[in-house]
Formats: structure tokens, C-alpha cells, sequence
């Protein structure tokens, strides 16, 4: 189990061997990581439009209780967010 704070990755294609990899350094299911691409690491594929991101415009909080199960059918009805 690796102690440091940091080490160098290269994501594998397979899924199983990257989770394998994580859990060798100790990454627990649940854990919050922060990664960040190395230093002159460019994309490979340089053809691919670059899509812009979009801001967030609107955020808000609230408290109710949750209806998702009680008014699936509703919802489904309505469209789900549809205006």
C-alpha cells in the first residue's frame, strides 16, 4: 500500500486493472481522489473539436422529502421535466 501523497498513473484500457492499480495504492471504495494530468501530457486525438464547457447558471438547495417512488408515475407522465 503506497504511504505518498501522490503517485504517476497511466490509465490501462481495461477497467478491472485500473481499479486493481487503485486499490494497490490503497483507494478505498468511496474515496474522494484528486487527479491531474502530467506536466506537457496533451490529448492524443487532436482532431476532436474541443467542446466548450458549460457555465453553471443556477444553483440552489432545499429540503423536502423524497417523492421520486411515490410520484414516478407523475413524473413519467409529465415528461420529466419537460415545460
Amino acid at each position: 500500500m503506497s504511504t505518498a501523497d501522490g503517485w504517476d498513473l497511466t490509465v490501462p484500457d481495461d477497467a478491472n486493472e485500473l481499479l486493481a492499480e487503485l486499490r494497490r495504492h490503497g483507494v478505498v471504495p468511496g474515496q474522494r481522489l484528486r487527479v491531474v494530468p502530467g506536466v506537457g501530457q496533451e490529448p492524443t486525438v487532436a482532431d476532436e473539436p474541443t467542446v466548450q464547457r458549460r457555465s453553471m447558471e443556477f444553483i440552489a438547495s432545499f429540503a423536502a422529502e423524497p417523492d421520486l417512488g411515490r410520484n414516478a408515475d407523475e413524473y413519467l407522465a409529465e415528461g420529466f421535466g419537460r415545460d
